[in-house]
């Protein structure tokens, strides 16, 4: 049974052993209609519990028959009104609540539930390993609910909707947003990864999602970030998000990273004005780490599993492989100089075009930066399609639309492009990275 369920429960089986304890009383000062309708509304509450209680516990369970029994005494109290046998009656009903609510405390066994709601499945991973231990525990009900999202468009009003349910592993269970309602359920600890809210300018989920409104449904905020970040930590505004500050428990990198996260957020609560009514850092945040390297560590790939047109740049026709570069271009990166940045993959493309005969150029951009290319600089979405769509069609690389990073970053044996949260995870993987500079054309 749920945690709030049995509490409910509990409740109403106090308010019976309340109402109880003073009916000796109101049967001096109430009428035999009104003592009646007393009675008949304990018992319906007796029949609730019973019909709670059965559909959780299955109909083979200990108490549903004490429950019966119970009201079967309030019964026999309402008959023996007009003469003194309606305090035995009433006594033994008394013992009987007491043994049922001791019975609720002692052999219901509380069961959490957990949900995990991911939004665009790139940053899956970011979530990954936490729900792969949660939903091992047996005594633990969980939940994958990919939640919808929209492109903001440059008005900051809502654009297209999204939604990724489809695209899980086919390991990863998951449950239709429209069939799970956070407000209904009441989850006792929430996963999640978007921190932004209405304040993301490039894609935005429900306001129903919004952190401030999932803390309402909860006793268990969690915020996990989607990125990860290098030794010197996140950008300031990172830290004090809306999601790390509605959030009951932020899952942080260690070391330096964890400490700026606390430095930055007290600091803000401080100037403010509002340390009372935060979550004191020192509580806050975990300095666990990131399931980004979980994922990483555990990802291999094999030359079988990969699509046909994939193989088919990768190896030569006499069956040996290519050197395979994987390429990634950054939304901050982008954004600071997009025209100037256009030119710099048409050099890289050209650079990589002429060398097709050893190498593979494994294209993958931020999965989101055609979003903010929509978003933030329209006018340049068709000359970016444009080159993708050339790459496509003279078929000598790859172009990564999976919705795992991981797999490119396994299978690759080098790093070219931005510097990114990507990039800190790749650098687990020990192979060798290149950044490049968007100024230099030769």
């Amino acid at each position: 049974m749920r945690k709030h369920i049995k509490a409910q429960v509990q409740e109403a089986l106090n308010d019976l052993a309340n109402n109880l304890g003073g009916f000796a009383q109101l049967i001096r000062i109430r009428s035999r209609e009104e003592i009646l309708a007393i009675l008949a509304q304990m018992q319906e509450l007796i029949i609730s519990v019973g019909n709670t209680v059965e559909s959780w516990e299955g109909a083979e369970n200990e108490i549903t028959p004490k429950l019966e029994e119970a009201c079967e005494l309030l019964y026999q109290v309402s008959c023996s009104l007009e003469d003194e046998a309606w305090r035995r009656k009433l006594q033994g009903l008394v013992l009987l609540i007491e043994d049922i609510q001791k019975d609720v405390e002692e052999k219901i066994p509380v069961k959490l539930e957990v949900v995990f709601l991911p939004y665009h499945v790139s940053m899956w991973d970011s979530l990954e390993s936490v729900w792969m231990a949660v939903n091992e525990d047996k005594g633990v009900d969980c939940y994958v609910v990919p939640i919808p999202y929209y492109d903001v468009k440059p008005n900051g009003m809502p654009g297209e909707k999204h939604y990724h349910g489809n695209r899980y592993p086919d390991y990863v269970p998951v449950v239709p947003y429209w069939k799970y309602s956070v407000e209904d359920r009441k989850p006792d600890i929430i996963f999640f990864h978007n921190p932004y809210d209405e304040n993301n300018l490039v894609t935005r989920v429900p306001e129903e999602y919004y952190a401030r409104n999932l803390k309402q449904y909860t006793d268990m905020l969690v915020y996990i970030p989607y990125f990860v970040a290098e030794e010197d930590g996140p950008a300031d505004h990172q830290c004090y998000t809306p999601g790390v500050l509605y959030a009951d428990r932020v899952v942080v990198q260690p070391g330096r990273i964890y400490e700026k996260y606390c430095r930055v957020y007290t600091d803000v609560l401080r100037r403010n004005g509002v340390e009372k009514g935060y979550v004191p850092a020192e509580k806050k945040f975990l300095p666990l780490g990131s399931p980004k390297f979980d994922k990483i560590w555990n990802t291999s790939c094999e030359m079988k599993d990969l699509p046909e047109s994939w193989r088919r740049s990768i190896l030569r026709p006499d069956g040996s492989r290519k050197k395979i570069i994987f390429y990634n271009l950054s939304i901050g990166a982008f954004l600071q100089n997009p025209e100037q940045m256009l030119k710099k993959v048409d050099r890289a493309l050209e650079f990589f075009r002429e060398r097709q005969n050893d190498a593979v150029l494994l294209w993958r951009p931020h999965p989101l930066l055609m979003d903010t290319i929509d978003s933030m600089t329209p006018l340049l979405r068709q000359e970016f399609l444009q080159r993708i769509s050339n790459f496509k069609e003279e078929g000598w690389g790859i172009y990564d639309e999976t919705p795992d990073p991981n797999l490119a970053m396994a299978l690759s044996d080098g790093y070219y492009g931005d510097s990114s949260s990507l990039l800190t995870i790749y650098r687990e993987t020990g192979k060798p990275i290149l950044l490049q500079d968007v100024d230099i054309l030769d």
